[in-house]
């Protein structure tokens, strides 16, 4: 059965959302994924624009190169069959709502040697007369906060109020890292069925001339908002693509066959995945410069959503704490794991059992070294958010501790509980022997005592082996 695009955010009747995070969480924490970077794409703009449409060419571009690892020279043949994957229909009507998360996570490393998950996002279109203004600018505010790329569809050109729906948001912006860097990564207007190639020609080439144009504007309210953008993303892009052609844009009957579409369009819509999705091109999610593992990811996601589930948006300062939150809540996470990690090879996975003492050693340098990691994390807000987790952190420490005791009492139970049954099976065959006689044993018993006599010779023997090397070591 073809996997589903999973929904993970959800738009209520009341102006509220709903965060699957059960769904979620089987995702982000599977074990080949949940120590990985992430690397998440994300696509927003007005409704009706060919986004779930788009996302199926990024969607088959990441099966072919990272699932089956085929040559992506030439990706985009009409023998692979028709594009699916995020589910599009023909009309006037919304058809996405919320987020959605394609199930499948594509694995790949970077020739940075980094190990990344890459995540696929579709959002809810704007502007669709079902949705409140508000809804919208949640949608597009935690798409944005979440994502590494977040892809801006338009249809034939930026107009003036698509800077202004990407300006409500920059309070938060400049909130979060107090001026010192961009908050957000990378955003790209993604312009679709651009009809002046004579003017800018298609691709990031022309995307490019055709920002350079709009941010030399001499219209104050517009260099007021590109200052703006400037400051909220690391990079802005922009690239020009084609007409998919009239049966993609006019026919209900359309089914993704690559014969339906235009050779132009798809030459086009080849080069712009190839820019956003090869290995050397990806762009991984950080926050405040710190890169994200998956399992950091779902604190961030959770965070964000339980700030913005209400029906009002909150303040920008509210953000901003649950980000906050979120860096250090994910740090705690990964410092915990540091000592769960050690104290696994040496009391869970150790031959032996720890006396008192030697477990309350081996805890003492865990947890010295479990703090140390969460003190160096590259500080984010007030020190008294760091202190709260700080405790927070000894805590749960001392928690594991306690778990640890009880492993190390059950190890030492089950290992007296083998040694008297040994003693015993020993005495036993003694007293037998010593009873009967040899000669009155069958053969199975002999083998077993002359076994048991082999063993206990070679035991000593090993013993003298190393008393004479230690020995002959000190002498010298």
């Amino acid at each position: 059965m073809e996997p589903q695009a999973l929904q993970i955010i959800e738009t209520q009747p009341d102006d509220t959302i709903l965060l699957n995070e059960e769904a979620l969480r089987n995702i982000l924490t599977q074990d080949e994924i949940r120590d990985r970077y992430v690397a998440v794409i994300s696509i927003t703009g007005a409704f009706r624009g060919g986004k779930s449409f788009l996302l199926n060419f990024l969607l088959r571009y990441l099966k072919i190169k990272y699932l089956e690892k085929r040559n992506v020279t030439d990706w985009l043949t009409p023998e692979d069959g028709p594009l699916k994957g995020f589910s599009w229909a023909a009309g006037s009507k919304r058809h996405t709502s919320g987020i959605m998360m394609w199930p499948q996570v594509f694995l790949t490393t970077l020739p940075t040697e980094e190990k990344v998950a890459i995540f696929l996002l579709d959002t809810q279109g704007s502007f669709d007369n079902q949705t409140t203004m508000d809804d919208c600018a949640k949608i597009f505010a935690l798409s944005t906060l979440i994502s590494s790329v977040q892809i801006y569809n338009v249809m034939r050109t930026i107009r003036q109020y698509d800077l202004t729906h990407i300006q409500c948001f920059g309070g938060f912006g400049n909130l979060l890292t107090k001026g010192e860097s961009a908050p957000f990564q990378n955003f790209t207007f993604l312009v679709r069925d651009w009809a002046c190639p004579y003017e800018h020609p298609y691709g990031d080439i022309g995307g490019a001339a055709m920002l350079e144009q709009i941010f030399s504007s001499k219209n104050p309210e517009i260099q007021e908002q590109v200052i703006n953008i400037k400051s909220l993303f690391n990079e802005t892009n922009c690239f020009l693509m084609p007409y998919p052609g009239r049966t993609v844009d006019a026919s209900n009957t359309f089914n993704g066959s690559l014969d339906d579409i235009d050779e132009s369009f798809l030459d086009s819509v080849s080069d712009f995945v190839t820019l956003l999705l090869s290995p050397e091109n990806l762009v991984l999610k950080t926050v405040n410069g710190v890169k994200l593992k998956a399992e950091d990811f779902m604190c961030y996601i959770t965070e964000y959503c339980n700030i913005l589930k209400d029906g009002d948006l909150p303040k920008m300062e509210t953000i901003f704490k649950a980000t906050i939150e979120a860096h250090h809540k994910a740090a705690l996470m990964q410092a915990l794991k540091i000592y769960k990690k050690n104290m696994d090879v040496d009391v869970k996975y150790s031959p032996r059992s720890s006396n008192e003492t030697e477990l309350f050693k081996k805890h003492t340098t865990n947890k010295i070294k479990t703090i140390d990691y969460y003190t160096k994390i590259k500080k984010m807000g007030d020190p008294h958010i760091f202190d709260k987790y700080l405790i927070r952190l000894k805590n749960e420490v001392e928690t594991e501790h306690k778990r640890y005791r009880v492993l190390n009492d059950e190890r030492k139970r089950k290992l007296e509980e083998t040694k008297k049954r040994m003693e015993e099976a020993q005495r036993m065959a003694g007293a037998r022997a010593s009873s009967s006689g040899l000669s009155q044993l069958n053969t199975a018993e002999k083998v077993g005592i002359a076994a048991s006599v082999i063993g206990g010779v070679a035991v000593l023997a090993f013993g003298a082996s190393k008393l004479f090397s230690s020995s002959r070591g000190n002498n010298d």
